[in-house]
């Protein structure tokens, strides 16, 4: 590996779990906002009357930019979509028995909390390719709906349309579409209630995630959260809460800064605009299939035919022994030698990672019970605080990363050339690095300390004012994108002699017999066998992960199918009107409007006129409406 004294640009492809912030929105911050920050439960004062203005402009910012009108409220409301969704199953005032019909991708903050008031949960299946069975739901429609708009693990968009339009067909409470990550702006069927994360935009570092929904539906007069800023007057025995809904729902003093910030955030993505991004994506989803098309040990994870996002999982694949790289593993390398961050192992949606990686429910059970703490340790006396396992190693996972719209072609090349490199070749660096079956993290053996981490205790006020004690990190060399790829090939050209030379103990001594028929990861002990060209029993991998390739082949016939039928049926527009029955194509990857007009026929002969029409009135005025809250409405009393 290099020396300590050289070191790499980082390069950040987390996106979906977080984005990154931005210096001119910092600068405005610091210089215009912050020096008149105030709290915004009065305005009486000159700092927090400003600082409410700037707070409801950032509302309307993001209530025109969601085309949401005066029937919809927008409610800050904490921290992660969870907050979102706890918030409005409060809101919603829910009388159980209830039925909630959840999408194939469901992310936990929008399936757990559901569980939690005993709600029956039916999951929707997805189709070959991977998309929402339109067939399934309109089966199984019943009460409520909820469905996420895109995967966080593969990108794969939701037909959110056909199902909005489908929805009102059977009477449903409400439709919920969590528009986390999606630019589209397309404003063809209304929802009753989405919640965004403006955390993952880029400028969007610490916001609070809010929910939109219609006023109607907010019906329990007492606040999730009550306390300050939420009540009308309080006696010795008496209160009275606010009857605004956003007032009443944000409790406590909020995250000033953050709302404005998301509303920048918003103005940014706005000026940039739905259409640059969308196309601009597509680009980055196509330059991203090409080059990994004809890597054999890469296996992306999710169709690669449907419209998506440039969000992208995969595991790497050893063909000599049959088993995967662990996630942990090629996360490493990927840090270690490039400087690229990605994710690996934080499956946010547990149902539909397991679809992807092929576990079925029996052995994903099997791997529940092997990994939970064992309930003989004594937790207080051990002070064992946290949850404890000793073989977390073998909990499955697959690296995601995210290549941004704003990356050059320059740095994404850089990426995707990297991930081969080690797709390829980084099963030979495997003896060289060390794993913790307790935390399944994997180090160099010669990096199992952080040496460059910052520390808070470096900050001194001994000499009466701030001070910071400097890194010495001596004469630093940067490498560049190219050198980089350079230096990483040359190491793992010679990664077998330095292999040789060094002892690898045999790991599979420390899993049972238990933990030894789920280990699904190739050991480094193991790749030092393939390199000294010793034999090596080849084992029987207990999942097999549904690669692009296998689901694209598994789509072929349905696709065929559709396709027929769609000459028996002209594709209608969501008024029922026939229009001409051709497919649309954005730089390779194919939108499937055939499976739209299979299901407006089938709605035609129920559809509502009525209120069809009033949601179109609906979303035409919404476009056209500003909203600048009169200073009475501002006022919020402690």
């Amino acid at each position: 590996m290099r020396s300590n004294t050289t070191f790499t640009t980082v390069t950040y492809c987390d996106y979906a779990a977080s984005g990154q912030p931005l210096n001119f929105i910092e600068d405005y911050l610091r210089t215009h906002v912050l020096p008149l920050y105030g709290n915004t439960h009065t305005t009486i004062t000159a700092t927090s009357r400003q600082s409410t203005y700037y707070r409801h402009e950032a509302k309307d910012i993001i209530r025109k930019a969601v085309n949401a009108s005066e029937h919809d409220a927008i409610i800050f409301a904490g921290n992660g979509s969870t907050s979102a969704v706890s918030k409005l199953i409060h809101a919603l005032n829910i009388k159980l028995p209830v039925v909630i019909f959840v999408g194939p991708f469901e992310h936990h903050s929008n399936l757990l909390p559901w569980r939690e008031i005993n709600a029956k949960i039916v999951r929707i299946k997805e189709t070959t390719n991977g998309l929402v069975d339109l067939h399934h739901l309109e089966a199984e429609l019943k009460l409520i709906w909820e469905v996420l708009n895109l995967s966080s693990n593969t990108g794969v968009l939701t037909d959110d349309k056909s199902v909005s339009i489908l929805l009102p067909l059977f009477n449903l409470e409400l439709c919920v579409s969590d528009s986390l990550l999606q630019p589209q702006d397309e404003g063809l069927a209304y929802k009753d209630a989405i919640f965004i994360s403006p955390h993952k935009f880029v400028g969007g570092p610490d916001t609070q995630v809010f929910l939109i929904a219609k006023k109607k539906l907010l019906q329990n007069p007492i606040p999730s959260e009550p306390g300050g800023g939420t009540i009308f007057f309080v006696s010795r025995s008496t209160h009275r809460y606010l009857k605004d809904v956003e007032m009443r729902e944000e409790g406590g003093t909020p995250s000033i800064i953050g709302a404005i910030r998301a509303g920048m955030a918003f103005q940014l993505k706005e000026a940039i605009g739905h259409a640059v991004i969308a196309k601009r994506e597509n680009q980055i989803c196509q330059m991203t299939f090409n080059a990994w098309e004809n890597i054999q040990e890469l296996h992306l994870l999710g169709s690669t035919s449907v419209s998506r996002l440039p969000i992208f999982s995969f595991v790497i694949r050893h063909p000599q022994s049959g088993l995967y790289l662990h996630h942990n593993f090629v996360c490493a390398l990927l840090n270690d030698l490039f400087g690229i961050q990605t994710r690996s192992g934080c499956a946010c949606a547990g149902p539909y990672a397991l679809d992807l990686l092929g576990i079925n429910e029996d052995l994903a059970l099997r791997f529940d019970k092997l990994l939970a703490e064992n309930k003989s340790l004594d937790r207080t006396h051990l002070r064992r605080i946290g949850e404890y396992s000793e073989r977390e190693v073998l909990r499955p996972g697959f690296i995601r990363l995210t290549l941004p719209f704003f990356m050059p072609d320059d740095d994404i090349n850089f990426v995707l050339k990297a991930v081969a490199l080690v797709a390829k070749n980084g099963w030979k660096l495997l003896p060289q690095y060390s794993f913790n079956p307790e935390t399944g993290e994997w180090k160099h053996i010669k990096r199992q300390i952080f040496l460059s981490r910052k520390w808070l205790g470096s900050i001194s006020y001994k000499t009466g004012h701030f001070s910071v004690k400097e890194d010495c990190t001596g004469d630093v060399t940067i490498m560049n994108s190219k050198d980089l790829l350079e230096e990483s090939e040359k190491i793992f050209q010679t990664s077998a002699v330095v292999s040789a030379k060094k002892f690898t103990p045999d790991q599979q001594l420390i899993f049972d017999a238990d933990s030894s028929d789920l280990r699904w990861f190739l050991l480094p002990s193991e790749a030092k066998q393939y390199i000294l060209g010793e034999n090596v029993s080849r084992r029987k991998s207990i999942f097999i992960a549904r690669s692009s390739c296998n689901m694209d082949l598994m789509n072929q016939n349905e696709e065929n199918n559709l396709a027929q039928s769609s000459i028996q049926n002209p594709i209608q527009d969501m008024n029922c009107n026939v229009i001409e029955s051709t497919g649309v194509s954005l730089d390779g990857i194919i939108s499937s409007q055939r499976q739209i007009s299979e299901y407006c026929n089938l709605s035609c002969p129920v559809i509502n006129e009525n209120k069809l029409a009033l949601h179109r009135d609906i979303l035409a005025n919404a476009g056209k409406c500003k909203w600048y809250p009169p200073p009475t409405i501002i006022f919020k009393p402690f």
